[in-house]
């Protein structure tokens, strides 16, 4: 007998030593597969930015080679050459506009200089010989017209503000060459817009936080989401503000990679990048982590698995430290010891992976904002939808928060006070007035909103408010103590016919990255939470509704701007209140089952009906705490300590039947076993697994 218990134990061993095995290996292998998955779409998302901007520059690079091949092979008029940039000017969507510039008397000999542009925007011909000399050598932006000259052949030119089309542009340009002449006769310049050339970029870019640029060679920026730093603003500026700023070595001095960073946010980040050739421009996509790597619910459940197979892997090598000639008593004890120590460790394992995972992170359709590119970004990728459906861009008004105080009123209402300000446009206020709504607002709430001051800048009015107001939150309290409270107050303008999106003013405050706070009184103090961050956002909300306005045709998502404050609860006060009462109820329930004895001559055991009353008067203790806890919350779900609670009750009911039947009882051998010694050493272990299935099924299924 004693050589079968031996080869079934080891037997046991080596599959959950195999099983562990197995667990980490797959462990590793996911997260291989997650790095793997995650540069696969960032690389991907890349190749079709690259694809989509070479295919643009050709068709540029093709049409001025057909330009050139019409001026080379006949002799054009005047008249005709105005019509020819017409003509190709509306050819491409990409192109701002189309010039023919002559060199001097190159045209005929009554014609000193001769440069008509056709500006699309504008949808007129100027002629930029009656501008400037654009043959001076001494004005810097005449790059389109000497770079292709002095080269004799093709060539693009760094970023720069167009005097002619009064707009941010790159220009390819190459030169001709009339009647066989070896030196160039004139330019073909074609006019890219870097606005239109950005936005479209930009879309392509996958992620919620996506974010795609191009640079030139120098550094300069050809193309970002935000069109003024194209021009005011470096790839190190960039960098540094995306947290890049030690890789901007590499990234300029390699043609292309991919590279694995830190934003100040604490987020990882992926940073894609390859050069194009011919221009020797490069395109940098960065994304946050999460958006390429998924959620990591996934992850965690098989970190649980690694731990419940070391932990049954650890209880049998613990059950070695029992000595041989030990009694049968003291085993069974010790069996029951070891493997409620290694419950209890599985359970802090699961609370610790909760306590530090899952705050702050927003729902499917909430995009985070945390810089100026990220909001350009979000900002271009939802005018590129509703364009697509015909509509108007969004017009985007600059609304600040600082929230001076809040409290809890009760489970699910907020009460905020504090300012909010908005930068109305000054061609907006011919149309509409400054205002905003607050579409979470309570019914039972009284809001007060009040006017501090109206403040007139060049192109703005600051308004500011003074405002108080009551918010209804839908709060989840299934996980609690270990949930989440995110407030995120919700603010829109309220006429959505107008078109009017909300934004933040990321100008009126000194850093907008979550972990400094932006927005909020630091020193507000909560008695059951502590503040982790605060952020903005924008929800995607589908209202499923038109409310008879215009805007609403064929848009089935509305973009809301969110300032959320990001709570982490305090479990002291937990702790205290609920975990400690039910753990020092279950010892002592023990101790009063432990005494429990048949044996008339043992003066400290209790009777049955004293083990009876004592679960009667514990049950009570419980349940006015227990109503304690759901009067706090006022939570129509069942919460996860609640579940403790019910366990419990449970745990009572049986105990006492169990000293009823074996006090009374007289033929069952495994109650009488000992004096119920197989019962008594079952209690932590049943006690605690079950709570340890619960864990499991609450926040691993």
């Amino acid at each position: 007998m004693i050589y079968i218990r031996n080869k079934t134990y080891l037997l046991f061993t080596i599959a959950f030593a195999v099983l562990s095995v197995y667990f980490v290996y797959d462990y590793m292998s996911y997260m291989q597969h997650r790095e793997d998955e995650s540069i696969r779409i960032g690389q991907e998302s890349l190749e079709k930015v690259e694809g989509h901007i070479i295919t643009i520059l050709e068709d540029i690079m093709a049409e001025g080679e057909k330009l050139r091949d019409q001026l080379e092979s006949q002799s054009l008029s005047k008249e005709e050459v105005i019509s020819l940039v017409h003509k190709s000017s509306r050819d491409l969507f990409y192109l701002q506009g189309v010039t023919i510039a002559y060199e001097p008397f190159a045209m005929d000999e009554n014609t000193p200089l001769f440069a008509p542009f056709y500006d699309k925007r504008q949808g007129r011909t100027i002629y930029l010989e009656e501008k400037y000399d654009y043959t001076a050598d001494s004005i810097q932006t005449n790059e389109w017209y000497l770079g292709p000259m002095q080269k004799n052949g093709p060539y693009w030119t760094e970023p720069y503000f167009a005097i002619g089309a009064k707009l941010l542009v790159a220009d390819y340009g190459l030169p001709f060459h009339l009647n066989g002449s070896s030196e160039p006769s004139g330019i073909i310049s074609l006019t890219l817009d870097l606005k239109k050339f950005g936005s479209k970029m930009d879309s392509l870019a996958v992620g919620q936080t996506g974010t795609a640029m191009i640079f030139a060679e120098s550094g300069k920026l050809v193309a970002h989401p935000i069109s003024e730093y194209v021009l005011d603003v470096s790839i190190q500026s960039i960098a540094e503000e995306l947290g890049l700023q030690d890789l901007v070595d590499v990234i300029l001095l390699t043609e292309s990679g991919n590279l694995d960073f830190t934003r100040y946010t604490g987020k990882k980040s992926h940073a894609f990048y390859t050069e194009i050739p011919k221009v020797k421009w490069k395109v940098l996509i960065v994304f946050n982590s999460s958006d390429l790597l998924g959620n990591a619910n996934q992850l965690h459940r098989k970190l649980v698995k690694i731990c419940l197979g070391v932990s049954a892997l650890i209880f049998l090598l613990l059950l070695l430290l029992i000595k041989v000639n030990t009694n049968t008593r003291q085993k069974l004890w010790s069996v029951s010891v070891y493997l409620s120590i290694v419950i209890v460790g599985n359970i802090m394992v699961m609370w610790y992976l909760n306590l530090n995972y899952n705050y702050s992170e927003g729902g499917d359709k909430e995009v985070f904002v945390d810089s100026r590119t990220s909001l350009a970004s979000f900002i271009n990728n939802e005018n590129q939808k509703v364009m697509k459906l015909g509509l108007q861009k969004f017009i985007p008004v600059a609304t600040g928060i600082f929230v001076e105080e809040f409290e809890f009123r009760d489970s699910y209402n907020v009460i905020i006070r504090g300012e909010v300000w908005q930068k109305w446009p000054k061609h907006l206020a011919k149309f509409y007035e400054a205002g905003l709504r607050f579409p979470q607002e309570a019914l039972a709430g009284r809001t007060l909103v009040t006017k501090i001051s109206e403040k007139e800048e060049k192109n703005f009015i600051t308004h500011t408010w003074s405002v108080k107001v009551m918010l209804k939150m839908p709060f989840n309290y299934s996980n609690y103590p270990f949930d989440v409270r995110d407030v995120k107050i919700e603010m829109m303008y309220p006429d959505v016919d107008s078109g009017i999106l909300l934004v933040p003013d990321v100008d009126g405050y000194s850093d907008i990255l979550p972990y400094s706070s932006p927005g909020i009184n630091k020193d507000i103090y909560l008695n059951d939470s502590k503040l982790l961050s605060t952020q903005f956002s924008f929800d995607l909300v589908n209202f499923h509704d038109r409310f008879g306005h215009q805007k609403f045709s064929g848009l089935n998502q509305f973009p809301i701007m969110k300032y959320s404050i990001n709570l982490k609860r305090r479990l002291l006060n937990v702790l205290v209140m609920n975990i400690i009462p039910i753990m020092v109820v279950a010892s002592m329930i023990f101790l009063i089952f432990y005494s429990n004895t048949k044996d008339k001559d043992d003066k400290s055991g209790v009777s049955m009906m004293g083990a009876v009353q004592s679960c009667a008067g514990f049950f009570f203790v419980l349940l006015v705490a227990h109503i304690d806890l759901r009067r706090r919350l006022n939570t129509p779900s069942l919460t996860y300590i609640e579940t403790f609670y019910l366990t419990m009750y449970v745990i009572m009911a049986l105990l006492a039947i169990n000293v009823v039947a074996f006090t009374k009882g007289k033929e069952s051998k495994f109650l009488h076993y000992q004096d119920n010694l197989l019962v008594k050493i079952s209690y932590w272990p049943v006690l605690l697994f079950t709570w340890m299935l619960i864990t499991l099924f609450v926040f691993y299924t």
